[in-house]
């Protein structure tokens, strides 16, 4: 076995061990978070063959089915219906993580950043606390990670299996979650333009990643048309998180609110005295009217709309702060020091991560050029649409595998002596950075500085 192999076994034992031991003290965690409880309750319904419900009678297409499915069948190859047994294989799916992205850097890069990225995955802190979280984060960071892999390996070899790969990964990322539905739009024509061969080849390519894509996706696509009588590919929540980011009563701070406002500023008023029979609608049914509502007001208020896009692209690259919103909120009380040291490792690993990328981005950029105009498009793509509905900080957690990379590469090459090179070295990064550190200047210092400040007595014990 390769030194770098050797390595990297020994960091996936250590990131074991740490995460059995804080395994170890989650046995009475609930479930805090909504979603969570949604997620609980759909995977209930299918180990007990109600379908994808709520409830037994109550189909739904609000949610995509792949994080329900995987607990549920979590629950059934082991017998349990415990919460522990999914955070266990949670855990799993890290490591299985760790071990994606060390062979995409490698395949990238070098090994000396496949160990750096690999490391940064193992022990992110934001990334370890969702291990014991019952959300999609783990699921869809690796898949994403996986879809990454066989692309590039798409790109570099032209491989017919890596095509059909990529596209039924691109598919099982976009039923974890459906921000990635559309991206074949995008990633077809790449595959077309960027492998090597005739062109006949190239098309045959592209033609196999999408026939992978809709494998996967189309049968779910079916069962959610035919089930809400309208087209309906992945799930009911996009339009509605359209409409909530883009109507008259958006909230400018925490956007992601909306869902809570009730009476004449609810997202859905209005609905009822347009369409008398709205009542007996489907879910798919009223995310259509709720999609052609968003588009209307962003036409007709492109102004506000693009002040609104800017905030939340502000807060999507925001600081980690959802669990210590936690702490603050009550909801995870492992004791004053733990939440202080955790506070603080989320904090500066994230500071570090972000600004060590922007490094690696400008000055340690991957030779195979299409591999990184893939890595950075599929962001801000991700990005953007996030950008057009909420933006919470949350979204952006499983990009940070592809962030590691860059991060990992600027460690490996000691990018930051480059910058005394001249300005065309320093201007990217420097801008880049520059634009973050306002970021996360105008989170501490005035949108959450109320919060901080109550989290702060709350620690200190002070009235």
């Amino acid at each position: 076995m390769g030194t770098g192999h050797g390595t990297l076994v020994a960091l996936l034992a250590v990131g074991l061990g740490l995460r059995l031991l804080i395994l170890a003290g989650t046995g009475g965690m609930g479930l805090e978070i909504v979603d969570e409880q949604h997620y609980h309750q759909i995977a209930s319904s299918l180990l007990h063959g109600h379908g994808f419900a709520f409830e037994a009678g109550r189909l739904t297409s609000a949610r995509p089915p792949l994080y329900p499915a995987f607990m549920a069948t979590v629950w059934w190859v082991t017998g349990t219906h415990s919460l522990q047994v999914i955070r266990l294989a949670q855990i799993l799916l890290s490591l299985v993580n760790a071990v994606v992205l060390y062979l995409l850097a490698r395949s990238l890069f070098d090994g000396r950043v496949a160990i750096l990225a690999a490391a940064g995955l193992l022990f992110y802190p934001s990334l370890l606390a969702y291990d014991y979280l019952l959300l999609t984060e783990v699921l869809f960071t690796l898949i994403l990670s996986v879809f990454i892999l066989a692309a590039v390996i798409v790109l570099k070899t032209s491989q017919p299996t890596g095509a059909f790969v990529a596209g039924v990964s691109l598919g099982l990322a976009a039923l974890t979650r459906s921000i990635l539905w559309s991206f074949p739009a995008l990633l077809c024509p790449a595959v077309y333009a960027w492998t090597t061969g005739p062109r006949r080849r190239r098309l045959v390519l592209a033609l196999i990643v999408l026939i992978g894509y809709v494998v996967t996706v189309g049968p779910w696509a079916v069962r959610n048309t035919r089930l809400q009588r309208t087209l309906t590919l992945v799930d009911t929540h996009g339009g509605r998180a359209l409409r909530m980011g883009n109507y008259e009563y958006t909230p400018l701070d925490r956007p992601w609110d909306a869902v809570a406002l009730s009476g004449r500023q609810s997202w859905t008023y209005g609905l009822a005295e347009q369409h008398p029979d709205a009542s007996s609608w489907t879910e798919g049914e009223t995310e259509q009217w709720a999609t052609r509502e968003a588009i209307s007001y962003i036409m007709s208020h492109p102004g506000i709309t693009l002040y609104r896009t800017l905030l939340k692209f502000l807060d999507f690259w925001g600081l980690e702060r959802d669990l210590i919103a936690g702490f603050h909120r009550g909801f995870y009380r492992p004791g004053i020091v733990f939440e202080w040291l955790v506070a603080l490792a989320i904090a500066l690993s994230y500071v570090s991560l972000m600004l060590l990328a922007c490094l690696g981005f400008f000055l340690a950029p991957p030779a195979d050029k299409h591999a990184h105009v893939l890595i950075i498009g599929l962001i801000a793509f991700v990005t953007s649409l996030h950008s057009l509905t909420f933006g919470h900080s949350r979204y952006h957690v499983p990009l940070v595998p592809l962030l590691l990379l860059y991060a990992a590469a600027a460690v490996r090459h000691r990018s930051w002596r480059r910058i005394t090179e001249g300005w065309t070295h320093v201007a990217g990064p420097v801008a880049c950075a520059a634009l973050l550190l306002s970021i996360w200047a105008r989170e501490v210092l005035f949108r959450d500085a109320d919060r901080i400040r109550d989290l702060l007595r709350q620690w200190l014990g002070s009235p």
